[in-house]
């Protein structure tokens, strides 16, 4: 009620490239991210008829200090990603993240896609939905 009642207000949420297309060895992070998409979704078709915006952040790697708190699976996918040849081209600064976040809600966007990795999901999830496989078994080459 609150929101409503202002001249403008902007929810963002933040999701994962995950929450675009589920991962292999990621299926819990891929199941809270995915949740995220389909809340804010809800969330902004209800509010499409008021001054309320909904824009949800689909952000790729990172360079943050996530990796010193994961664990398991995907403790090694991410020191993977950050001793493999990729780092320099996909990790993104917190600051791209940023830019992006003010971008879509300057424009109203639903979505905010950060980084060419998570670009590439998103691509990968509308021309071969359900075949998040294929992308993994590539990424397993790459990341060797």
């Amino acid at each position: 009620p609150v929101l409503r009642r202002a001249d403008e207000a902007h929810i963002v949420n933040l999701s994962s490239m995950v929450g675009l297309l589920g991962l292999p060895q990621n299926a819990s992070y891929a199941l809270t991210k995915g949740a995220v998409r389909s809340f804010s979704e809800s969330l902004r078709a209800e509010l499409v008829t008021t001054n309320v915006g909904v824009t949800t952040v689909f952000p790729g790697a990172i360079a943050t200090n996530i990796m010193q708190g994961a664990r398991g699976a995907e403790a090694e996918r991410l020191a993977k990603l950050g001793a493999s040849r990729l780092a320099p081209i996909v990790l993104r600064p917190p600051s791209a993240v940023a830019r992006k976040i003010v971008r879509g809600i300057e424009r109203n966007r639903p979505r905010a896609v950060v980084g060419p990795d998570a670009h590439l999901v998103d691509a990968f999830s509308r021309l071969l939905p359900g075949r998040a496989g294929l992308l993994g078994r590539a990424l397993d080459r790459v990341n060797g």
